[in-house]
């Protein structure tokens, strides 16, 4: 650093100090600025926090449920229209594609249930094994999910929703116990850990009962497939899979690939598309509340940069009668309103995190969707990028709100100011 810089520093900081109730104004503004932004923006990552949670809590990545549907395009001579139904068959034979890692068919259709004299009536889904894996159908401890052999052997065996386990068992523990299903006999082989699942279809898992789906044809017709699931190989490859599933079942029912309707699809990739345009939407304008509260903060530190401009006039005239030039002038002036804002900024950022912890977590859906873990509340996010379009914002605000007021002081007539009162 050269000995002319030191001395356009060492004014600078005298200035702030010499006018320190002044500069601490203007650092009270941006610090109420930045802590606006950076807080504003830490609730809006919580938020998208708590909806992934909702939407992945009952689906793991790269799941994907699908609902036969109708044609909506002619293909090969046929009309529009065409119902497609495929067997149970044709939905296993997935897994042999390419980028599908599991499947499973899904029966479904309400019973009466009945445990010694407790009766009630619930959900009955027919699946395979892997639709533990896929759906995040956790055991509690001492039970577990269906198994492949339970599949293969059509063993009458159930894993039950934790709110089947409330109304018919109470406090006696479920598993090895047997309940009655449309009159048959099930062993009771697991029950699920409480779950949260803000997206569902038909009914939430944990009033739902599961039993093989090979056993389930014993309870209801299923020729037919309603709903079936399956998994790609990677998240990543989740689009492309879908590709692949839908040019499966076009070439074996003989319709358009092209035609989305045929079969309806829900996957991850969908989920990720709803919560990024709710929070997309809700950060747009929390962004725009933060940053037109710093932009207030900055409009204040022009405003006593241009007061101290005004108030130092005949100090800037003697300087530049002693020869100092206009890029010193600018750069003492700029030095001070940067010094200003970033200061503010430091501390601002120091109490955001503070309020961060303070305040974080905010009730948001766990009341609603019975989340004993609270990890749908809003729990305030501050991250490195947070912190860096903070700083970046503060630098652009620092700049502008000193840049003019030093322009102006570096333009001053040196004999214009020497005679100012």
């Amino acid at each position: 650093m050269t000995n002319r810089l030191r001395e356009i520093l060492r004014e600078a900081l005298y200035g702030l100090y010499h006018h320190w109730f002044r500069a601490a104004l203007s650092m009270l503004g941006i610090s109420w600025g930045i802590i606006s932004v950076v807080v504003l923006l830490a609730y809006g990552n919580g938020f998208r926090s708590a909806l992934d949670a909702g939407f992945r809590g009952a689906f793991s990545d790269g799941t994907v449920v699908t609902w036969p549907g109708q044609t909506s395009l002619q293909a090969g001579g046929e009309r529009a229209g065409k119902r497609v139904r495929p067997t149970a068959d044709d939905v296993l034979a997935l897994g042999e594609l390419p980028l599908v890692k599991n499947v499973s068919p899904e029966f479904m259709q309400d019973f009466a249930i009945v445990y010694g004299n407790k009766q009630s009536s619930h959900l009955i889904r027919g699946v395979a094994a892997s639709y533990g894996q896929m759906r995040s159908e956790k055991p509690q401890a001492g039970g577990r999910f269906l198994e492949e052999d339970d599949v293969r052997l059509r063993r009458r065996v159930a894993f039950i929703g934790s709110e089947v386990q409330r109304k018919l068992f109470v406090s006696v523990p479920p598993v090895g116990e047997t309940i009655r299903i449309g009159g048959q006999p099930f062993e009771i082989v697991g029950v699920m850990e409480a779950q949260v699942q803000l997206s569902n279809y038909n009914r939430p898992d944990k009033y739902c009962i599961f039993i093989p789906w090979t056993t389930m044809g014993g309870l209801s017709d299923n020729r037919y497939v309603g709903t079936f699931v399956w998994q790609a190989v990677s998240p990543i490859l989740e689009p492309k899979a879908q590709r692949q599933v839908r040019e499966f079942f076009a070439k074996r029912y003989h319709y358009n690939a092209a035609d989305e309707r045929a079969l309806n699809m829900f996957g991850s990739e969908k989920s990720q598309e709803i919560t990024s345009g709710i929070v997309g939407g809700l950060k747009l304008v929390l962004t725009f509340i933060g940053v037109l509260t710093l932009a207030i903060g900055g409009v204040g530190i022009m405003n006593i940069m241009f007061v101290n401009v005004q108030e130092r006039t005949r100090e800037i005239g003697v300087r530049k009668a002693l020869g100092a030039r206009r890029g010193e002038i600018l750069l003492q002036f700029l030095l001070e309103g940067l010094a200003t804002t970033f200061a503010g900024g430091a501390i601002g950022i120091g109490v955001s995190y503070g309020l961060v912890w303070l305040i974080s977590p905010r009730p948001f859906l766990a009341e609603l969707l019975d989340d004993a873990s609270r990890v749908t509340d809003i729990h305030l996010v501050l991250s490195l990028q947070l912190v860096a379009i903070s700083s970046t914002i503060l630098m652009v605000v620092g700049l502008i709100s000193g840049f003019l007021p030093a322009l102006k002081a570096s333009r001053l007539d040196p004999i214009e100011a020497l005679r100012y009162e």
